[in-house]
């Protein structure tokens, strides 16, 4: 399960925010007011012909707290299955390439400004052994 690093709490979805760029066919009616000489349009169809999705412009925060995560769609699905942690630096213990978060050790995959990209360890023998060695 996946926890907000800014609210704490635990969130199953996120909320994303895209913009999409469209290419837009409108079919309208155009009368010419006799008394004022304007047109007046009457849009009727709008048929998308082509949508084109602006990739890295997706933007996903906290359901609850609405901060923005700094998450990519290749992390997001990691994080929200809880394999991969964003956690504030001052949250763990830092050596090396390791982080000791709660009791447990994690791979330091990532770093922006004061948050940690955490990497859940698989194999539960090696965690022990890095923990004893480097904390």
């Amino acid at each position: 399960m996946a926890f907000c690093p800014f609210c704490k709490q635990e969130i199953n979805e996120v909320t994303a925010v895209y913009r999409e760029v469209r290419h837009v066919e409108v079919t309208a009616k155009v009368r010419l007011d006799p008394t004022n000489h304007n047109l007046s349009y009457k849009e009727e169809e709008i048929e998308t012909l082509e949508v084109v999705d602006v990739e890295g412009d997706e933007e996903f925060s906290c359901p609850k707290c609405r901060e923005t995560l700094p998450l990519n769609s290749d992390k997001l699905e990691l994080f929200l299955e809880g394999k991969l942690l964003l956690v504030k630096e001052s949250e763990v213990k830092v050596k090396d390439d390791f982080a000791l978060f709660e009791g447990r050790v994690y791979k330091i995959r990532d770093r922006l400004e004061d948050l940690l990209f955490l990497e859940v360890l698989s194999d539960e023998v090696v965690e022990a052994i890095l923990a004893a060695n480097l904390f």
